[in-house]
């Protein structure tokens, strides 16, 4: 290997290296309001991931990287997700909307496949917004929304950064990226393949008295293409997921090996139009195909299909621009097209949906910005000739900088989310109904952010209040025929505060901390009925000197509520949903291949204090436990990584 005097080494590292948080925090960001604007400047609970953020503390997939945000917690269990501000996880894989360079990934289905299935190579960063984002987005956009922007050609030439790692859990990970650029072309080729052998997913049988345990097993295959071209892009995105699907049934004897298969693609192609150096046209047309089909090993695969297949066609466009040095002005309109085909126990259907939204914001002064949009989204076209349905959704937010240093944020925003056609029609006999006249969930937020930010530092303190109506659950069905049945019965109030703070230190030492505080209740005034732990603690502490690099994350939760709040007639067979500690390690030491090339050999130590983490069961209407498994023991993880 060539040597290089200490110097030279340092420069080629410093070319290496990703952004400092200086440089981070002056990056605009775009997801809040779909310009680019200072992270002071926008008016959202937004938080920001960077590459080097992510290089440092270690992961393997999307979900690990999210949980280390405040107020935001995954759930790695049946069906991957994450949940926000104590959100439930299984209502939540419809309530939050994952974006890639912009544009919706998981809008209606759900975003979970994107929390493994994007390769972390190519992320430039992530930004996410805490709270409603549907004045632009549309549905989904309810209790989270994150944007996934991932990198592009900086300079001439061919850049990679490419890895294989190999580890406990008979795991083994290739995860790649490729980026291109010549003059007005720019491209990337990123990749992932992930094959996890399986972790032990231990459920007690109450029958034998004994713990038995199923492999909790996972693959990804994905390919993603980006190319630019002047004002043209063009995106494709394709993943196959297998994953384990299930670790609750017990007795023992009882079991059924289902498992998950779940390919989708993401297709966008986009043009921006440059009026003059101040009015700009965006347009976009999005096609979304995604599938989820259950099997059983052949066991239980003749009498219970499970397929849904869904695809979505959104066209939109924006524009954007000054109405004068102190205003303003993106106005926008969407046509989104649905369709449920080929499903096993969900009619095929088609909907459509039409969307016109706006959002102005006025310098007041040079310190006073005020911020006013709305969404009026229609529907064109409802399965069973059902009457059309609409929603108008508000923003109103004020921000005023205290001093140069100091600022002082208020929004009130809401938000919805649609039923699905699937909702709407399902009919599995003597199992669940569909319901054709549900009402869209909403979510109304009111949010008071006190924001501080120096070169070296960064801090937040958010309070909310959340108001959710018509929550669409599963309910006993009035149909003899039917043993459960979709229905606008839940209304859920919470409230919260949030804590964030980032620090450079100094040129080697970064650290950041994040704290929360919840509390929930529905309407019939039971506290804590989405189960979520009150208080969260969180921090992380990395050590750079170019050569080496050291990074730790802690990960600390009360404790769970017991799901009895809600199915008493639960059965109790697994440990209770104690708190946890999650620690992660991460080690890794750099050199100089030559004098473009870097080559990393890491060692990554996952849940070093080998807890046992159990999660409540909230879907008792299915599944009557207590809890389930949700996390896997120690494990240890050795990478190469080698970039040029």
């Amino acid at each position: 290997m060539q040597s290089f005097p200490v110097a030279s080494q340092d420069d080629v590292f410093a070319s290496l290296f990703d952004m400092s948080l200086e440089e981070l925090l002056s990056t605009p960001v775009t997801t809040a309001s779909k310009q680019e604007e200072s992270l002071r400047n926008s008016n959202a609970s937004i938080s920001v991931v960077s590459r080097q953020q992510i290089e440092q503390f270690g992961g393997h997939s999307l979900y690990e990287i999210l949980e280390r945000i405040v107020s935001v917690n995954s759930n790695y269990g049946v069906l991957t997700t994450i949940t926000t501000r104590g959100s439930k996880p299984w209502t939540g894989l419809l309530q939050h909307l994952g974006l890639l360079n912009g544009r919706p990934f998981g809008n209606l289905s759900g975003a979970h496949n994107l929390y493994t299935s994007i390769p972390l190579s190519s992320i430039e960063r992530i930004e996410y917004i805490r709270g409603p984002g549907s004045v632009l987005y549309g549905t989904n956009a309810y209790q989270g929304v994150f944007n996934i922007i991932t990198r592009q050609g900086k300079s001439e030439g061919w850049q990679a950064n490419q890895s294989i790692a190999v580890g406990s859990f008979d795991s083994q990970i290739i995860d790649a990226s490729y980026v291109y650029k010549n003059n007005d072309l720019s491209g990337a080729i990123n990749v992932l393949y992930t094959d996890i052998g399986g972790w032990d997913a231990q459920t007690f049988d109450p029958t034998k008295q004994t713990t038995f345990s199923k492999k909790a097993f996972q693959t990804d295959k994905t390919l993603h293409l980006d190319i630019n071209y002047k004002a043209l892009s063009l995106s494709h995105f394709r993943n196959l997921q297998q994953k384990f699907g299930n670790f609750w049934d017990a007795p023992e004897e009882n079991y059924i090996p289902w498992s998950k298969l779940h390919p989708s693609t993401f297709t966008n192609l986009s043009h921006s139009y440059q009026f003059d150096n101040n009015w700009k046209l965006d347009s976009h047309y999005t096609n979304i195909k995604k599938e989820m089909e259950w099997s059983s090993e052949g066991i239980a695969d003749d009498f219970i299909r499970i397929k849904s297949p869904l695809n979505i066609r959104l066209l939109e466009f924006n524009l954007s621009g000054d109405l004068s040095d102190n205003v303003s002005l993106l106005v926008g309109a969407y046509h989104e097209h649905r369709r449920v085909y080929a499903a096993s126990t969900i009619p095929d259907a088609k909907e459509r949906y039409a969307s016109l939204y706006a959002q102005i914001k006025y310098v007041v002064t040079p310190k006073l910005n005020v911020e006013l949009g709305g969404q009026y989204v229609t529907s064109v076209e409802l399965i069973n000739n059902i009457d059309n349905q609409s929603d108008f959704v508000p923003r109103l937010g004020l921000t005023y900088h205290l001093n140069d240093v100091w600022t002082l944020k208020l929004r009130h925003a809401k938000a919805f989310r649609h039923p699905s056609s699937g909702e709407r029609t399902i009919e599995t006999p003597g199992i669940q109904k569909g319901t054709p006249d549900l009402r869209s969930e909403t979510i109304n937020t009111t949010e008071a952010q006190l924001f501080y930010q120096t070169d070296e530092k960064l801090f937040t303190a958010t309070l909310y209040k959340n108001e959710e109506h018509d929550l669409i659950l599963l309910r006993p069905s009035d149909d003899p025929n039917f043993a459960l049945e979709n229905k606008n019965s839940g209304e859920i109030s919470s409230y919260g505060i949030e804590l964030e703070y980032k620090h450079q230190l100094t040129a080697q030492w970064y650290a950041e901390l994040s704290a929360t505080h919840q509390r929930n209740e529905d309407k019939h005034g039971t506290e804590n009925i989405n189960l979520a732990p009150n208080n969260s603690f969180k921090f992380g502490l990395s050590y750079d000197d170019s050569r080496w690099q050291l990074g730790m994350y802690l990960l600390s939760y009360s404790k769970y509520h017991d799901n009895i709040l809600f199915d008493p007639n639960r059965e109790l067979v697994n440990p209770p949903a104690d708190g946890y500690n999650w620690l992660t390690v991460k080690a890794s030491r750099k050199f100089i291949v030559n004098d473009d090339n870097q080559l990393t050999v890491s060692l990554e130590i996952k849940n070093l204090l080998d807890e046992s983490v159990y999660q409540p069961n909230d879907t008792p209407v299915f599944y009557p436990i207590n809890t389930l498994p949700a996390r896997e023991d120690l494990g240890a993880f050795l990478s190469v990584n080698y970039q040029f």
